[in-house]
């Protein structure tokens, strides 16, 4: 588990580093001058007041890391494991998983998809539980949604959603993505009739935005022709 949530970890302060490095600030000459202001102002004087001096160090500190990663530095994998171990002496796994998880606020999660990339194929290795989500887990979406009796099918969600849930009246003014976002970590706000089982609430405590994002185009992939509806 830990081995996991490092691995998560480091993807997540890794996809913080790609910012490209000619973005404006991050020349040699405004490193150089951001740098010299943030000493300036946060200044280090052991021996008056150590107290703040210590404060100030700290804060120096995470403001020069944060100015590196975007100015496209990648951490080596001591380094992340390093601010792991920090990270850990302040907030639980729990909490660092769950600052990692989209949550189910749908309006803040529709924002932040409109800033990445799905990916289906990733998305399907997600759905069928064969790579982790968040703290190591598989997901079991394919378990139920492979068996017609418990809930609707994989094949043809896209078709299904489009063609007759957005007909109905509670979802006027939806989009695709709302819908199937809504569904996936909101899902007791509109229950499928006729199927046996029953969609669990924690999902969206499982997923990055990324993860979410790749998962909302393989069901976006599910086109196929519904024969029975």
């Amino acid at each position: 588990m830990r081995r996991l949530l490092v691995l998560s970890w480091l993807s997540l302060v890794c996809a913080l580093a790609v910012v490209a490095q000619e973005e404006a600030g991050c020349a040699a000459d405004e490193l150089s001058l951001q740098q010299s202001t943030l000493a300036s102002f946060l200044t280090l004087d052991f021996a008056a007041d150590p107290d703040a001096a210590l404060a100030n160090l700290f804060r120096l500190g995470a403001l020069y890391q944060t100015l590196a990663l975007e100015c496209g530095y990648a951490p080596n994998a001591a380094e992340v494991d390093r601010l792991l171990e920090q990270a850990l002496m302040f907030a639980s796994l729990d909490d660092l998983i769950a600052a990692q998880s989209v949550g189910a606020d749908v309006a803040t999660i529709l924002l932040e998809l409109d800033e990445v990339y799905g990916d289906p194929l990733q998305g399907q290795l997600l759905y069928n539980g064969l790579e982790p989500a968040l703290g190591g887990v598989a997901l079991g979406c394919s378990g139920c949604h492979e068996n017609e009796a418990v809930a609707p099918l994989t094949a043809g969600t896209w078709t299904r959603v489009q063609d007759i849930r957005l007909a109905l009246p509670q979802f006027a003014g939806y989009s695709h993505r709302q819908f199937l976002v809504e569904s996936i970590v909101q899902p007791m706000s509109y229950i499928t009739p006729d199927y046996a089982g029953m969609m669990p609430e924690f999902y969206g405590g499982q997923l990055t935005t990324q993860q979410l994002a790749d998962l909302v185009a393989f069901l976006d992939s599910q086109d196929q022709f519904l024969e029975d509806e």
